[in-house]
């Protein structure tokens, strides 16, 4: 059996440039759809692990009461 070959990320850039530019047009849309799934996966991780740290320093402590609050207020405006 073969071991895989790693490359760094200097090396698999322009490789990945290169099949990248050789895709025909028709793809080139899946590609992108693919790289934006991916930012967006990767900033969601982010928004997820900021919102973890803000709930066990306590930042969303009134949150229920606050959105209990804007609710009535919401429900008297439009009676």
């Amino acid at each position: 059996m073969s071991e895989a070959v790693t490359f760094s990320p200097e090396q698999k850039r322009p490789a990945l440039h290169k099949l990248i530019d050789a895709l025909p047009a028709e793809e080139l849309e899946l590609v992108e759809r693919v790289l934006a799934r991916l930012e967006i996966d990767r900033v969601w991780k982010d928004v997820r692990q900021g919102f973890t740290q803000d709930w066990a320093e306590g930042k969303f402590v009134r949150l229920d009461e606050i959105i209990g609050e804007v609710r009535t207020d919401l429900e008297k405006r439009s009676a």
